[in-house]
C-alpha cells in the first residue's frame, strides 16, 4: 500500500477526521491526505507539529520520561494527535469538534506498523 491508500484509509474510519499527515521531526511532509471539505495550510501544519514533537521530546528527556510515543491537544476548534513512528517521523491526525479521539488513537496504532514498514 501507499502511504496515500494508508492515510485515507484510516481516515475514512475517524469520525471527524479533517487531516492525516505522515512527516518528518524535520518539518518535512512525506504524505498528507484532507478530507473532503478541509483547507489547511498543510506545511505550516507539518513544520509547527514537528516543532512541537521537537520540545516535547526534550521536555521529557529533561523529566527522564523516556521517549515520546504519542501526545494531543485539545483546543477550542481542534484536536491534534501526534504519534512518534521512529526517530524520523510522526503522524499527526486532526480532528474537528466532534471527532473521536479513542478511534483516532486506536487507527493511529492500527496503521503506524504499516507507516513504518513503508519508509
Amino acid at each position: 500500500m501507499t502511504f496515500t491508500e494508508i492515510l485515507t484509509d484510516a481516515a475514512n474510519q475517524i469520525e471527524g477526521a479533517q487531516v492525516l499527515v505522515l512527516a518528518g521531526i524535520d518539518g518535512l511532509g512525506v504524505e498528507t491526505v484532507v478530507k473532503e471539505g478541509g483547507e489547511y495550510d498543510t506545511e505550516a501544519v507539518e513544520v509547527e507539529i514537528a516543532g512541537l514533537v521537537s520540545t516535547i521530546s526534550r521536555t521529557a528527556q529533561a523529566l527522564s520520561s523516556g521517549q515520546v510515543r504519542e501526545f494531543y491537544i485539545e483546543a477550542e476548534r481542534q484536536t491534534f494527535l501526534v504519534s512518534i513512528l521512529d526517530e524520523n517521523y510522526f503522524l499527526a491526525i486532526i480532528l474537528g469538534l466532534h471527532g473521536n479521539l479513542g478511534r483516532a488513537r486506536f487507527e493511529s496504532r492500527r496503521v503506524s506498523q504499516k507507516l513504518r514498514e513503508n519508509l
